[in-house]
């Protein structure tokens, strides 16, 4: 059984499939976009009006879409095209190209192997529309398109079908480019190409929705954001928990569970201080030009200052939980980076053990809060980009006796399935330990009602989605979440970024004029000491000043917010709080009216 949003889904991509185009289905996180998609392909494909399509996700969700294909009747027609046997694959191509059915296959597999799956080596096309082997290709988390210049991108636009479906529950991540991007792959007629659409909107949005704008811009800016969410509405479907959760009657209440989303601004020890300090001081830390390793080393200072840590990603030479910065380190870096962990402060490797709570605010803050949880009967989900300081959290919890299931990287898929039912079902575990890659994709843990985040990732969906592990369809308790943020440091100016990227996706899609928090000033200085200290922050300052009348706070959760003032942090800021208000555009005097901009014909 489908819930009316659904249906409502299905009936809109029925609406694209009779116009010959294709779409963005960006429903939130949760809301079931893998069962409207593959109950519209069951559709199609009884009805006898397709024969081939080219499902691509992540490799982490192919047995989620098998699972879900097999929910609406297309068991049969799966054709698993995801496994690391090269005969299998290629066996189960050619099935899909003679007789037809749905190719499951991933964007690593479809980028080393485009040409094949275009079928540049098959000839027997007689039966295909307009000579288009396939008739539908979907892309799931589709955002990892987004960068137009990619060869993944390229790649995977250059494949003959007829009609594109995007899925991403968030098409803009970073800048409206994104979007561009997968409006080009699934429907190129609606925003033109990349240059007009800079022009036209891009530029304009960009800079209305900066703090600073003059009324002018600002006024401009919001005109073309109305005209932009007009000409990709028809194409574009997006709906939020709490406008659908009313008629899907998933309690006996009919209420939609709260989610109280925090920041806990914490104060760097006296040791990560030191060691901050002396790395922004250091002839190594390049002033001028910070680069990818700067800012790396930065952030895990924030997290936990083990030298250790520092030296395993020096010895490794990847980044992790940088995914948007790609990059390697080269030798020159790797050499910086010894330097700095064994000699910039000065300290002995033996001096920091890995479970000593004292040199890490945020360890030191997460145990305090996992004892208050874990005595009130909760289950909590921790995330961590990284799995060097998700190490640095199970030793802690393991000294301490409390038992955990753990998600990562190096998790094998076929176990994953497991896990996640053990928590689910095992009411003598509370705590799952998950990186924000893996664990943050495709997952249903709504076990859990408390969530950690360990520091935030310079992409803000990416935090999102490990929300909504717990926050879904099924949840029926309410939710909080903690988002870990070191007060004066780089983490700091990412949240900022963070907060100015919504906004953008915001402005672009939603029919409400957003906050303007930030310039472009605030946040460009990402590498500098604090002129106010490391024990205040003054983005905690900033939004409880623009949302402190807007607090509206049941008693369970002011007593719990008093615990946490008691953990000597820095302060609280309230996440969820952001953009519910309107802001009002500044009245246009008459010297200042905006320039008429010539609107671009709409496609159809």
């Amino acid at each position: 059984m489908l819930y009316p949003f659904q249906l409502q889904g299905l009936r809109w991509l029925w609406f694209l499939h009779c116009r010959g185009t294709g779409g963005i289905l960006g429903d939130d996180m949760g809301l079931g976009k893998t069962i409207q998609v593959s109950a519209f392909l069951a559709g199609l494909f009884h009805s006898g009006l397709i024969r081939r399509v080219l499902v691509v996700v992540p490799k982490t969700l192919v047995t989620h879409w098998i699972r879900e294909l097999t929910l609406v009747g297309l068991k049969s027609n799966i054709r698993d095209c995801s496994c690391p046997n090269v005969n299998v694959r290629k066996s189960e191509l050619q099935y899909a190209f003679k007789e037809g059915g749905v190719l499951l296959t991933t964007y690593d597999i479809v980028w080393k192997y485009y040409n094949t799956i275009r079928g540049d080596f098959y000839h027997d096309v007689d039966d295909d529309e307009e000579g288009n082997l396939w008739n539908y290709v979907v892309l799931d988390e589709a955002h990892l398109i987004k960068n137009p210049k990619t060869q993944r991108f390229q790649r995977i636009s250059e494949i003959p079908c007829v009609h594109r479906i995007a899925i991403s529950g968030t098409p803009i991540q970073n800048n409206l480019e994104e979007m561009w991007a997968l409006f080009y792959f699934c429907c190129p007629e609606v925003l033109g190409d990349r240059d007009e659409f800079r022009e036209r909107y891009e530029n304009y949005i960009n800079r209305g929705n900066e703090k600073d704008a003059t009324n002018p811009e600002k006024h401009i800016g919001s005109n073309v954001a109305k005209e932009l969410r007009e000409l990709i509405k028809p194409y574009f479907l997006r709906r939020m928990k709490d406008e659908v959760y009313f008629a899907t009657s998933l309690t006996n209440e009919n209420t939609l569970p709260k989610k109280n989303e925090l920041i806990i601004w914490l104060k760097l020890t006296d040791y990560q201080r030191k060691l901050y300090e002396d790395f922004l001081n250091s002839h190594i830390f390049n002033k001028m030009r910070p680069r990818l390793l700067d800012i790396t080393i930065l952030k895990n200072i924030c997290d936990h200052p083990d030298p250790l840590i520092l030296k395993k990603v020096a010895a490794e030479g990847t980044l992790e939980g940088m995914e948007d910065m790609d990059g390697k380190l080269n030798g020159h870096d790797m050499a910086r980076l010894k330097n700095m962990a064994l000699n910039v402060a000065g300290y002995d490797d033996d001096a920091l053990q890995v479970g000593q709570l004292e040199v890490s605010c945020k360890l030191s803050f997460i145990m305090s809060l996992l004892k208050n949880l874990l005595e009130e009967g909760h289950h909590v989900l921790i995330f961590s980009q990284t799995r060097k300081m998700l190490n640095i959290v199970q030793e802690a919890i393991s000294l301490k006796g409390y038992r955990f299931f753990r998600i990562d990287g190096t998790t094998k898929i076929s176990a994953r399935e497991r896990i996640v039912k053990g928590f689910q079902e095992d009411f003598g575990t509370q705590i799952f330990l998950l990186t924000t890659k893996v664990g943050g994709l495709g997952l249903t843990l709504t076990k859990a009602d408390r969530v950690i985040v360990v520091g935030p990732a310079w992409n803000p969906s990416i935090d999102n989605q490990s929300v909504d592990r717990a926050y879904r369809i099924g949840q029926t308790k309410d939710v909080i979440v903690y988002r870990l943020m070191t007060a004066g440091t780089i983490e700091e100016k990412i949240y900022r970024m963070q907060i100015f990227k919504w906004g953008l996706f915001r402005t672009a899609t939603e029919q409400k004029e957003q906050t303007r928090y930030f310039n472009q000033r605030d946040i460009q200085e990402l590498l500098s000491l604090p002129a106010q200290g490391f024990d205040v922050s003054s983005t905690q300052k900033q939004l409880q000043t623009e949302h402190e009348q807007q607090l509206d706070m049941d008693e369970s959760l002011r007593e719990h917010l008093d615990f946490l003032e008691q953990q000597g942090i820095a302060g609280v800021s309230h996440h969820s709080l952001l953009f519910s208000k309107t802001e009002v555009l500044p009245t246009l005097n008459e010297n200042d009216h905006a320039p008429a901009r010539k609107r671009r014909r709409k496609p159809f």
